[in-house]
């Protein structure tokens, strides 16, 4: 009896001998899986992970082509995250590039973590438009897709013309990638010292055994108070940024002072209708093409705007300002009848008066102008030996108008700017006296167009065309000294000159 006992027993020692490394290896196994599936899903994150991806548009129809592949990406928010495109362009103000550029585009990309930039070009090439786009990459700055152009006739044509190349694009933002990290230098370990090795005590010298110590209460651990987390740097970098932003924007709107200074070339040309008499004389300034006068009489030309409430405001009334303008020529001569007798002439024009700018668009980029004005034109021949032409009056047109204007930023570099008026004469000067047409009415339309090429933030070169057209009605009577149905006095101009904007 008792020896069955004994092998009862060993049989199940053995038993349990065998099943131990069997238990222990199992738990390895497990974490081993566990490991791996965790591996696979952080493999999978990184690569569903979005990429930030930003879209520049210029040209005429850049607000249909910037909406289209907006919203394209924002259909897709498991692969794209879209930065707003005034970051971009702040960034790139910051650092003095062109984004649409290669060493531009990564910059830009490198300062906001862009794993590609959509360059959507929309500029017309011949009397036709295009829209050009083309995937920079993020790390490099290189074109990783740019499809044909597709040549939309309207605007509303642009977002079919945008979707039909929407395959090829994001093949290549498939392949775009961000700007990789700066390596971190690895911190050098603290070397330790070796702890002295105390000598082994000896067999005659070992000390009694020592009593057991008595068990000692642990003390509570102390009770913790949540700490509020520190703010993180990234998190205030967007607020800085929109910042940025928000002030260009205010900065381009709300100037505190823009104007121009140059050269101008002045022509004139003065014209009667139904001249009963026909001894009304014509007059030209500048070589007369079909009885128009060519611009070629030289003059000082300039004008200036403040906006006194800017530095203050950042509201609409940041925006009204105080014009001026003044054109003065020099060295202007005029001839008799006979050709023989050169006259000193002046030809002077100022106005003064209040101007107010309504900006709209994306990024302000264009603005709708409303200036109200009163002013002064002179065109006057002096006498010589206390002679002086008299079958030519002396004008002098004192007018209140209200003229309306548009100006543009069509591209990183260029401006437009289009003005047209209405000036009411207050005054003709001679032309309105007794000796010559007292009953008459009289008005005026003026216009012109600026493009300019700004050089930096602040300066610009302009050319611009402008005219100035007079147009009077006489209502002769008899016993008038001189009878005509009316007249036509213009003044065409074209000027070179350097802008300032601050």
């Amino acid at each position: 009896m008792t020896r069955t006992r004994h092998v009862t027993a060993a049989a199940l020692l053995g038993a349990a001998l065998l099943l131990v490394p069997a238990a222990d290896a199992a738990p390895r196994k497990a974490s081993a899986k566990t490991a791996q599936s965790a591996t696979k899903k952080s493999k999978a994150a990184k690569v569903t992970e979005a990429r930030r991806v930003a879209v520049l548009a210029s040209g005429p129809h850049a607000d249909a082509a910037r909406d289209v592949l907006e919203a394209e990406l924002n259909r897709r928010p498991a692969r794209y995250e879209v930065v707003p495109e005034s970051a971009v362009r702040a960034a790139a103000s910051r650092r003095g590039v062109d984004p649409t550029q290669p060493a531009g585009a990564a910059a830009v990309a490198s300062e906001l973590g862009l794993s590609a930039v959509l360059v959507a070009d929309t500029a017309t090439v011949g009397k036709k438009q295009q829209v050009r786009i083309t995937v920079r990459n993020g790390r490099d700055g290189k074109a990783l897709a740019s499809p044909a152009a597709a040549k939309p006739a309207t605007a509303k044509l642009v977002p079919p013309a945008v979707k039909r190349q929407w395959t090829a694009l994001e093949r290549g933002l498939q392949k775009s990638r961000a700007p990789e990290a700066a390596p971190v230098a690895p911190t050098p370990p603290t070397p330790v010292e070796p702890e002295p090795v105390k000598p082994a005590t000896p067999i005659a010298e070992t000390p009694p055994p020592a009593k057991a110590p008595e068990p000692k209460t642990p003390d509570p651990e102390p009770i913790r108070k949540p700490v509020a987390a520190a703010p993180r740097k990234e998190d205030k970098a967007p607020e800085k940024q929109d910042d940025a932003v928000s002030t260009q924007q205010e900065s381009r709107s709300a100037p505190l002072v823009e104007g121009a200074l140059g050269l101008k070339l002045l022509g004139r040309s003065l014209r009667y209708k139904d001249d009963v008499f026909g001894v009304l004389r014509p007059y030209t300034l500048g070589k007369d093409v079909a009885g128009v006068a060519l611009p070629g009489a030289p003059q000082f030309a300039g004008d200036v705007t403040v906006y006194p409430l800017a530095p203050f405001q950042k509201g609409a009334l940041a925006r009204l300002g105080l014009t001026g303008s003044i054109d003065q020529s020099f060295g202007l001569k005029s001839t008799g009848s006979t050709g023989a007798v050169s006259y000193p002439t002046t030809a002077r024009e100022w106005q003064a008066g209040l101007r107010y700018v309504m900006p709209f668009g994306q990024a302000q980029r264009y603005g709708f102008e409303v200036t109200g004005t009163y002013g002064m034109s002179t065109f006057r021949i002096d006498a010589v030996d206390g002679e002086r032409p008299l079958d030519l009056p002396n004008v002098e047109y004192k007018t209140a108008g209200l003229g309306l204007g548009l100006r543009a930023a069509l591209s990183e570099k260029f401006d437009f700017n289009f003005r047209l008026g209405y000036q009411h004469p207050l005054d003709s000067g001679e032309l309105s006296s007794d000796a010559w047409f007292p009953r008459m009415s009289a008005g005026a339309v003026t216009g012109s167009a600026t493009l300019a090429y700004r050089l930096n933030r602040i300066l610009d070169v302009r050319l611009k065309a402008d005219l100035r057209r007079y147009f009077f009605k006489f209502n002769p009577e008899p016993g008038d000294p001189y009878v005509a149905g009316g007249a036509v006095d213009q003044y065409p101009g074209l000027s070179l000159q350097v802008g300032f904007r601050y």
